[in-house]
């Protein structure tokens, strides 16, 4: 049967993974801007601007690339090495990750930051841990109207209020941004 405590204590790790990932993500482009400006002195502001864009799109593309091949490289470490270690490593890539851009002084530094993350992958470990968890019946088959029974059911309902909190903090995020960056 499912082990309560650790659903929960997966959940909020979850939610203190996602709350700090997404408090840093709409700093990011401020950030990049600011590292720009007090590393270039004597440039218009149009070409700053155009070159802090230019920078945060390939952050953000070079970020989007490191999690695109650690996402296999986390399931290869959840069969090799379990559950708790791989989840040890994503939240230690996590905290290294946030370290490096705390004190990023270039956008070097920035990109540098990224690297860690090839490691952050909490939902994953979160899914495989809520899976692993709710141990399979006998009775994990759908009845006559289709719907399932058993752990399955459980996993079910599990893994959908991961993805529905997922959901959430994809919309908290895009409102802040919105807030912040409105003309009014």
């Amino acid at each position: 049967m499912a082990s309560s405590t650790e659903v929960v204590v997966t959940y909020a790790n979850i939610i203190l993974y996602a709350i700090s990932y997404q408090l840093q993500r709409p700093v990011e482009p401020f950030l990049v801007r600011s590292l720009i400006h007090n590393n270039q002195n004597n440039t218009s502001n149009t070409n700053e601007e155009e070159s802090s864009n230019q920078t945060y799109g390939r952050l953000t593309s070079f970020f989007s690339f490191i999690q695109t091949i650690g996402s296999p490289l986390i399931g290869i470490l959840l069969d090799r090495i379990g559950v708790r270690k791989t989840s040890i490593l994503v939240y230690f890539a996590s905290a290294l990750s946030y370290c490096i851009l705390a004190n990023a002084t270039s956008t070097t530094w920035l990109f540098w930051s990224k690297i860690p993350t090839i490691l952050q992958h909490a939902f994953l470990v979160g899914q495989a841990t809520v899976a692993s968890s709710t141990a399979a019946t006998l009775d994990d088959e759908r009845n006559s109207s289709g719907v399932l029974n058993g752990g399955d059911k459980q996993r079910a309902v599990a893994l959908g209020r991961m993805s529905m909190s997922s959901l959430e903090w994809l919309h908290f995020s895009s409102i802040v941004h919105i807030l912040c960056n409105s003309d009014s």
